[in-house]
């Protein structure tokens, strides 16, 4: 990847909001505009409550439930807003004192939502209300076998609303104030839970997960809800999600992000191993003994997706040709590794493809692109699919086996007329100075965390670098280099590059390595010159 260092005068910025040159020089090559930079500067986790009519309402009928000792079913999601959705919810019910009952759906014999047939047996086991999380704007049948069974129906989402949804209820940010416009799943159920009990420290927690984990914009009340969160959970507040970090690790966005999530996740993913259902009580439990019980079998869980994973991918790549958008598919593929083996191709290639695994008569599977190719409008109209979703960059889909090969040549046909050529993507840093690397700056660029998208990924770039000593290990090499401030470290993985011994520009994160009781300025590098 092509890299351009970016110049940038951040001195008026700096005077006018009293920040540091790094953190004035971060948002400028953001362009945000005078109220993002306040919301990004802000210190306030003070988190609003929601008083729209939606969220009202709902709280009414689960207050009326209570009163009439109606049975309430919970219908749930298996990704990690899902789960930490109906987690929230559950919680809510048994604090009101409310008998209740919940689901989250086999990611691959029964898919995404609420089904008909889960609602028929809802009803036969004497439920008198069914309430969605996660889902539920697209769950049309499901909805219809509620009302034609004669129970009220609640459905709390966050997805994209493409046409009415005829629930007795739907709580939805559309529906709630403009400070609320970036809720995830979770986020919804968040504000039901503050209308009835205010602040629920463990409700918050688990909906900052669930926000990051969806990548949500990390603007508004999302943001001050993901603060409060990370804070919550460096507190301890959630025994469950502590025993998932490695050993004493302070829990930030990226932990969150790519240690927590991902354990979530893989249950879903792996649900001939595993219950995606058991993880609601994990998460809510206090019970220390239980909990690392739980975790052992998740980390095992995630680790067999690992290994899977990497396996799935060396086989894809036996499998690639030359074709523009390669369709891999094996029988024996794990439906569940698909994506992520198509997304390591697709990254690798520079090139979308598509990796099956066969599910009955089905072959079902997923794509992922790459920047500049919409993945969703090329497949929008192709005949033989059965189901089909997703976004621009991933796409879920499914082929009767008897349509697979015309279904792979249309593929290649439609590709070939495209004309598609990818052009790589150009990787910005920003120039800052060796003494530019102090703690206090680079706590100044810390509090900027969460970092909503538009920041990018914080890259900076610096040169003419003194470099006092080395360390070098098999698998990390840590230089020390000089500044007037004292000096500052720099953190090279071996996998991310081959260390130099002088040299003259390194790219990377600010952070602060903290150990014991030695906090040093850092640079995590991701290149150098």
């Amino acid at each position: 990847m092509t890299k351009k260092i970016l110049n940038i005068d951040s001195s008026e910025l700096e005077k006018k909001y009293g920040i540091s040159s790094p953190a004035a020089k971060l948002i400028c090559a953001a362009g945000l505009n005078d109220e993002q930079i306040k919301d990004l500067l802000s210190h306030d986790t003070d988190i609003l409550t929601s008083h729209s009519e939606c969220v009202r309402k709902c709280c009414e009928i689960l207050m009326e439930c209570r009163k009439n000792n109606t049975k309430v079913f919970v219908g749930g999601d298996y990704d990690a807003d899902g789960i930490t959705s109906t987690a929230i919810m559950k919680d809510i019910l048994d604090r009101l004192g409310i008998e209740n009952g919940y689901y989250i759906p086999d990611r691959f014999k029964e898919g995404y939502g609420l089904k008909p047939e889960t609602v028929e047996l809802a009803v036969s086991k004497g439920y008198g209300l069914i309430i969605t999380v996660d889902n539920g704007v697209s769950a049309f049948e499901a909805v219809e076998k509620c009302h034609e069974l004669g129970v009220p129906v609640i459905v709390t989402d966050h997805h994209r609303i493409e046409q009415e949804v005829k629930a007795d209820l739907v709580v939805h940010p559309d529906y709630m104030e403009a400070e609320f416009a970036y809720l995830s799943g979770a986020g919804v159920v968040l504000q039901i839970s503050r209308n009835l009990f205010g602040e629920v420290d463990k409700h918050t927690a688990l909906c900052a997960i669930a926000l990051l984990g969806d990548v949500m914009p990390l603007w508004r009340q999302t943001r001050r809800i993901v603060r409060k969160g990370l804070d919550l959970l460096n507190q301890g507040i959630l025994p469950s999600v502590s025993a998932m970090l490695y050993n004493g690790s302070y829990v930030t966005r990226s932990s969150v992000i790519f240690q927590i999530v991902p354990k979530l996740n893989s249950v879903g993913r792996m649900n001939d191993m595993s219950n995606v259902n058991t993880l609601v009580p994990f998460l809510l439990s206090t019970n220390q003994q239980q909990i690392d019980s739980y975790v052992r079998q998740l980390d095992n869980v995630n680790q067999t997706r690992k290994n899977l994973s990497a396996v799935m991918t060396r086989q894809c790549e036996d499998m690639l040709d030359d074709d523009l958008m390669p369709v891999l598919f094996r029988e024996d593929f794990h439906e569940g590794i698909c994506g992520l083996a198509a997304g390591k191709i697709a990254n690798k290639e520079h090139r979308p493809v598509l990796v099956m695994a066969k599910s009955g008569d089905m072959i079902k599977g997923s794509g992922r692109s790459v920047p500049g190719f919409d993945m969703f409008e090329f497949f929008s109209d192709f005949e033989e699919l059965e189901s089909f979703g997703g976004h621009e960059q991933a796409v879920g889909l499914s082929v009767r086996e008897e349509s697979f090969d015309s279904f792979r040549r249309h593929v290649q046909e439609k590709m070939a007329a495209a004309g598609f050529v990818f052009r790589e993507q150009e990787e910005t840093a920003i120039r800052i100075g060796s003494d530019d690397m102090t703690l206090e700056n680079i706590l100044d660029v810390e509090a900027l965390e969460p970092l909503p998208k538009e920041l990018g990924d914080a890259l900076f770039a610096i040169e003419d670098l003194v470099v006092r000593d080395i360390y070098e290990s098999p698998k990390i090499t840590r230089y020390h280099f000089l500044n007037q401030s004292g000096g500052f470290d720099g953190l090279l993985f071996a996998s991310v590059s081959p260390a130099i011994s002088q040299p003259h520009c390194i790219f990377g994160r600010l952070s602060v390595n903290r150990w014991k009781t030695n906090v040093i300025p850092q640079i995590e590098i991701t290149d150098l010159l």
